[in-house]
């Protein structure tokens, strides 16, 4: 779809069918109501021939722009975004007009607003387009809405779901702006020098940063990565070789580009726009103090000054006080970039309809639209700190032995709290709230009582390590929220004080009457007509000779106040003097005519009341604002509560539960030892045989051997910091008390003692190594997240870094080759690995001839163990298994398999030592390959390996 909207003609089939595959058209289909085609009713020639000399007028339509014409009940899409929307949303070009402007035909499509709320998700969350809605102002279009993958806010309620922004919907936008180190205060040489901002709107958070990068960008490819940044706004005025570089790692990243117009980067005024969003005094006195103002290229803060331009940020002035600020250390959490992140499978592929297929989607159990959210941002964050990530690990093995505790949590007391409270605290903020809105905050209060009570309950494991539990779980969790509670109860106190909860069982959302006369009369005269109806209920009940749980009287949209009787008994009201307004599954409405005079009655004196109730509301409403801070507390630690949750179910339902990792401390040698690993994903799925239990667990013992500084290592210095911090030396002091690295950690680090620190994996195709390879960097990953890993026994040194080459696709969109896409990958690898990193290589140097892909490879893999990294290199170069005997830090292991004549069985089972042969003619035989060919084949190899 992206490539055919922003093309010149509509896409192809394969296009359209893959757009459709992706859910384009089965998500509206779903949506859908009677309108299921979703187009609307012609346009007038007049208003066409209007909009056609105003598209006309825009100039030049961008390959990743859509232009959509808003009128009072559709929209119109014209010329290439008609016909590429007709074929791929609706599959077919019967539902396109035509206008003609200058004897020259232009096709138009009128698409009705429920669908076209697809067409706009589409867009913005998976197509990475940008969007405009023009509309009529007066007689002239005009800019309505303006909207990109990291700037939704103005489409939010499009891309509802559900009522709540889906987790992929990140709001996160960043600016960058390159430099070189040369000259500036606090670096040397002449080295590449990154700012970047990030801002994210749903959270009022601005981040930035300044570092040394080398000339690929990986330490800014890696926090793009983490932050879960949609789109990059690129200085205009940037040179053509840092262009290049960026926008080729912005594409490995999926992320959207958009070209700042010039000046968009000058600092000027930027620090009295950040004071205005921050609510700081404008006193010059009141310096903000941040580390951006003191870079002396101050990158940063240009970065900043595009983002408050580009999302207008000052005509936002109901945010302006809300925002925070913070400086954020590219190395805060473990680097991952594009690379690891797909090759561990952290999100799931737009292709790939199981669910399981992702760490992601294995995961996604969470209960509430933040800890969804959340979940995302921690498995794209794993941390460095040893500590935090015990804590983390403490907490999800209480909820893992406490059953009770846990399935009270889930099932009872989060579903009742699942509402978007962060979406709820922006639209009070803003002052978008409705009395709908406070109602709904008080209802999920009301749930505070019981999730505090399950908290203190005897939910938890008997023992010493239950009450430890409960002790953590008290700190964390409730005490605070018992805090956030009492901060609650004058909220609670307005809104029963305030709020007619009694009329909430009709779903009608109203002030008290007695605060005003005319409401309290209003209020009088409406409860006269219910009574009415209800006596109208009780006379048609005795007529038909139904009782009141047979015939119901209902009040609902769209109907307003009606009756309803199951479809089984709606031939009691066959020839009866009834208006039907309805009928579905759960049943037929309809109305006879003292309902219908009632009905618009009580209609009628509704609409007065809630006139009348206007300015009291937005007293209330305004009241409520108040408690913003309280709400985001709120959500940030229920958030929090149901991802743990989450991890601690899915370790306890997995085929076969998974194991607590043990950390190492930092003075143990650095260690990796898995014991009956599994792939958490694999596992599961069913096309791969997963959710039986059944899969060939393996295991895996990396030690690292004492390495000596590289020879040429440019961020073996720089990432000194993070390697200290990822064995659990941070500065952080309750990560240095929380260690034991005596006795203790030799015993565990033992059990690996000879073990190599690069493993050499060969077999053949199809025989598991991939799976092999990256069951071991999701064990990592997981156990650095917090969560419980799918192994018998984890014992692990944190690591800095999770570096991945893992598959042979090309780029062709980037015109960059299976290959180049190798080196490059390799390259990132080779410029950013430290000793304390985690290195996984599958299938390097297939690209090109045998000769020059096994001489990288050795020199790769003599590199890293130069450095003394772990590894796991998957290959099939069998020449390379003889390092091992040159080396002893490397190690040989196959994946094993049967062959019988032409028959090859997989056994998926990791042995040591190297494979005594490639296989490869067995795999072509069990493809089904002419005997012929195989006899050839057989014939060649026998030539050559003679």
């Amino acid at each position: 779809l992206a490539q055919g909207i922003g093309a010149t003609a509509p896409p192809p089939i394969a296009a359209m069918s893959a757009a459709y595959l992706i859910g384009l058209g089965r998500d509206a289909e779903a949506e859908g109501d009677g309108d299921s085609a979703g187009t609307s009713a012609g346009v007038s020639s007049s208003d066409g021939r209007s909009i056609l000399l105003f598209a006309r007028g825009l100039g030049a339509q961008p390959a990743d722009l859509v232009r959509l014409y808003e009128r009072r009940d559709h929209f119109v899409a014209v010329d290439r975004d008609a016909s590429t929307i007709a074929h791929s949303y609706f599959r077919s070009s019967a539902a396109l007009k035509s206008w003609s402007l200058d004897e020259v035909p232009h096709p138009y499509l009128t698409i009705n607003k429920k669908m076209c709320r697809e067409v706009i998700r589409s867009c913005l969350l998976r197509q990475r387009l940008r969007l405009e809605v023009y509309v009529l102002d007066g007689n002239k279009w005009v800019l309505g809405r303006r909207g990109s993958p990291g700037n939704i806010g103005a489409f939010e309620d499009e891309c509802l779901v559900n009522g709540e922004l889906p987790p992929d919907a990140s709001t996160v936008i960043a600016a960058v702006r390159l430099g070189r180190t040369g000259g500036s205060k606090g670096y040397s040489g002449n080295a590449r020098l990154v700012g970047v901002s990030f801002v994210d709107v749903g959270a009022r958070a601005i981040y930035t940063s300044e570092f040394e990068d080398d000339e690929n960008l990986c330490t800014l490819e890696s926090l793009l990565c983490q932050q879960g940044t949609r789109e990059v706004l690129l200085h205009a005025e940037m040179d053509k070789a840092d262009r290049k570089a960026l926008e080729q790692m912005l594409d490995i990243c999926e992320v959207a580009t958009t070209e700042a117009p010039k000046g968009a980067f000058t600092v000027k005024h930027a620090e009295q726009d950040l004071k205005r969003l921050l609510g700081v005094d404008d006193d010059p006195a009141s310096r903000v103090h941040a580390r951006c103002f003191e870079s002396q290229q101050q990158l940063p803060v240009g970065c900043f000054a595009a983002l408050f331009r580009y999302l207008d940020l000052a005509g936002a002035s109901e945010t302006h006080g809300q925002w925070s600020l913070e400086w954020v250390e590219p190395r805060e959490f473990v680097r991952l970039d594009a690379s690891a992140l797909r090759a561990l499978t952290v999100e799931p592929h737009a292709s790939e309809p199981d669910k399981n297929a992702s760490l992601l989607g294995i995961f996604s159990v969470c209960k509430t639209a933040g800890g969804a959210r959340l979940l995302r941002t921690w498995l794209k964050q794993p941390l460095l700190s040893a500590f935090e990530i015990n804590q983390r690990l403490d907490l999800v093995q209480t909820f893992v032995s406490g059953f009770a505790l846990r399935a009270t949590l889930r099932d009872s007391c989060l579903p009742p709290m699942a509402a978007d409270l962060d979406r709820l605290q922006r639209r009070l903020f803003s002052g978008k709230a409705t009395l709908q809105d406070v109602v709904l905050l008080y209802s999920l209060l009301n749930g505070l009582p019981r999730l505090l009570a399950a908290l203190g309950g005897d939910g938890y494991a008997e023992g010493e390590a239950g009450e430890e539990g409960r002790a953590l779980v008290a700190y964390v969790f409730t005490e605070p929220l018992r805090q956030v509670e009492s901060n609650f109860e004058r909220f609670s106190a307005l809104v029963s004080a305030a709020v007619d909860l009694d009329a909430l069982a009709r779903h009608e959302y109203l002030i008290r009457p007695h605060f005003d006369p005319g409401l309290a009369e209003l209020g009088q005269q409406r409860d006269k007509v219910v009574e009415k109806m209800d006596s109208a209920h009780e006379a048609l009940c005795d007529a038909l000779g139904l009782d009141d749980g047979r015939l119901k009287l209902e009040n609902a949209a769209p109907h307003g106040y009606h009756f309803r009787v199951s479809r089984k008994e709606e031939k009691e009201i066959r020839g009866a003097d009834v208006t039907i307004l309805a009928t579905k599954k759960d049943g037929v409405c309809f109305r006879d005519k003292s309902l219908e005079k009632l009905a618009a009655k009580y209609k009628e004196l509704s609409a007065r009341y809630s006139s009348e109730q206007i300015a009291l509301v937005s007293k209330v409403v305004d009241t409520a604002a108040t408690f913003c801070p309280v709400v985001s507390e709120l959500s940030a630690l229920l958030s929090k509560l149901d991802v743990l949750l989450a991890f601690a179910a899915v370790s306890a339902s997995a085929p076969e539960p998974f194991t607590r990792p043990i950390l190492l401390g930092p003075d143990a040698p650095r260690t990796l030892i898995l014991e009956g690993a599994r792939h958490p994903c694999v596992e599961r799925m069913e096309s791969a045989g997963g959710g039986t239990g059944s899969f060939i667990k393996n295991d895996i013992r990396l030690q690292a051997q004492a390495a000596s500084v590289s020879r040429n290592n440019p961020a073996e210095a720089g990432n000194s910091a993070a390697a200290n911090s990822a064995a659990g030396n941070s500065a952080a002091g309750p990560s240095d008390a929380s260690l034991d690295t005596s006795s203790g950690d030799a015993s565990l680090a033992a059990a690996a003692a000879g073990a190599p620190a690069l493993v050499l994996v060969t077999g053949p195709n199809c025989g598991g190594k991939s799976t092999y390879i990256r069951s071991v960097g999701a064990c990592v990953l997981l156990a650095q997240v917090g969560c419980f890993v799918p192994c018998d026994r984890a014992v692990l040194s944190p690591v800095d870094a999770i570096l991945a080459r893992v598959g042979a696709g090309d780029m062709q969109s980037r015109g960059v080759s299976t290959f180049m896409a190798e080196m490059l990958e390799s390259s990132t690898i080779l410029r950013v690995a430290t000793p304390s990193s985690l290195v996984i290589i599958d299938e390097l140097g297939r690209g090109t001839s045998t000769y020059d892909g096994y001489g990288i490879a050795t020199a790769i893999c003599s590199e890293l163990l130069h450095r003394g990294c772990l590894t796991l290199f998957a290959t099939h170069f069998h020449e390379l298994t003889a390092l091992a005997e040159k080396h002893k830090g490397v190690g040989n292991k196959h994946v094993a398999a049967h062959v019988d004549g032409n028959d090859l069985t997989m056994l998926f089972k990791v042995e040591d030592g190297p494979s005594d042969q490639s296989y490869g003619i067995a795999v072509a035989a069990a493809c089904g390959f002419p005997p012929s060919v195989l006899d050839n084949a057989k014939r060649k190899l026998a030539q050559l390996e003679g």
